[in-house]
C-alpha cells in the first residue's frame, strides 16, 4: 500500500518580528500619531489606555486588545488614573488579514494571557534587554537559547489563530438565538460535511461540549430524524448523484462514501432503492 503526503497549509505565517516590548507607563505618558509598515499589537495588562486610531477611538482596558494594521495612524495615551503596563509587539505576517482586530478592543480568555505570556518571556530568550524602552533596532542576542526563535514565531501564530478563531466564532454564534441551537446547528452541520466518517455520539459529544442524550434529543428535534437516518439519506442521495454521473467506478464511490467495502455499499444501496447501483446506473443511463 502506498501512503499519500498530504501538504498542510499555513492560515498565518509571522514573517518578522520587528519589536517587543513590555511598558509601564508614566500617568501623563503619550505618544504621538505614527505609522509603520506592520502590524502592531497592544495590550494593556494592567490599568487602561486611551487609543486613537483610523477605525477605533476610545479606551483600551485591563485584558483588553487592539492590533493596529499597516500604515494605520494611531496614537496612545495614559490618563492620571492608573500606571497601565502594556505589551507592545510589532510584526509582519502573511495570509489572513487581521485588519478587523484594529475595530474595536478585543477581550483575552485566560488561556489567551497565557500564551501572550508565554511569548514575552520567549522574546526574552531571543532579544536583549532593555524591554521597556522604546527603540527601531531591538538587538538580538549572539547566542540564543536554541530554537528560541523558531519558537517565538509559533508562539504567536499560535497565539494569532487562537484569538482569531475564537472571535471568528464568537461573530458567528452571535446570529444564534440560543446555545442549545449553535450547538445542534454546529453539529449537523458537521455531521453534513463529515458524513463519510463514522463517528459516534461519544465523539461527537466530545467534540461539542455536550452529552449523548442531548445531541440524540435536540437533533431528532431539529431535523426529525436520528443521526444514522440522517447519514443514511445523504449517502443514499450522494450514491445517486455518483452513479447517475457516471464518472467514478462503483467501488470509488463507495470508498468516498465511507463503506468498508463495494459489498457493504451494494447491500446498502438495494436495501433502499431495490435496485444494486450497476442497475441503478443503468436504469439512470440515457439510451
Amino acid at each position: 500500500m502506498k501512503y499519500i503526503e498530504k501538504t498542510l497549509n499555513d492560515t498565518i505565517t509571522v514573517t518578522g518580528l520587528v519589536n517587543l516590548h513590555f511598558f509601564e507607563f508614566s500617568k501623563d505618558f503619550y505618544t504621538e500619531d505614527e505609522q509603520h509598515p506592520f502590524y502592531e499589537l497592544v495590550y494593556v495588562a494592567t490599568g487602561k489606555i486611551n487609543i486613537r486610531s483610523a477605525r477605533y477611538t476610545g479606551t483600551l482596558e485591563k485584558n483588553e486588545l487592539i492590533i493596529h494594521y499597516p500604515n494605520e495612524s494611531h496614537s496612545l495615551s495614559c490618563d492620571n488614573e492608573s500606571v497601565p503596563t502594556v505589551i507592545i509587539i510589532g510584526f509582519k505576517c502573511a495570509g489572513l488579514d487581521l485588519t478587523y482586530l484594529s475595530e474595536k478592543p478585543v477581550p483575552l480568555s485566560d488561556g489567551e494571557i497565557k500564551n501572550l505570556a508565554e511569548i514575552v518571556k520567549e522574546g526574552r530568550n531571543v532579544f536583549v534587554p532593555p524591554y521597556d524602552v522604546p527603540t527601531y533596532n531591538m538587538k538580538k542576542k549572539q547566542h540564543p537559547v536554541i530554537g528560541s526563535e523558531q519558537l517565538l514565531k509559533i508562539l504567536l501564530e499560535y497565539f494569532l489563530l487562537n484569538v482569531v478563531r475564537r472571535t471568528t466564532v464568537k461573530e458567528e454564534r452571535a446570529r444564534e438565538t440560543t446555545k442549545d441551537a449553535i450547538t445542534i446547528n454546529q453539529i449537523i452541520s458537521y455531521v453534513s460535511e463529515n458524513y463519510a466518517e463514522k463517528a459516534t455520539l461519544d465523539q461527537l459529544a466530545f467534540i461539542f461540549g455536550t452529552n449523548r442524550s442531548t445531541i440524540c434529543k435536540e437533533f431528532r428535534a431539529a431535523t426529525g430524524l436520528s443521526i444514522n437516518a440522517f447519514v443514511k439519506n445523504i449517502k443514499l442521495n450522494k450514491a445517486r448523484e455518483m452513479l447517475k454521473d457516471g464518472n467514478r467506478s462503483v467501488t470509488a464511490i463507495a470508498e468516498l462514501l465511507g463503506f468498508e467495502s463495494i459489498h457493504y455499499f451494494t447491500r446498502f444501496f438495494k436495501k433502499e432503492t431495490g435496485l444494486s447501483p450497476l442497475q441503478y446506473r443503468k436504469s439512470r443511463s440515457p439510451l
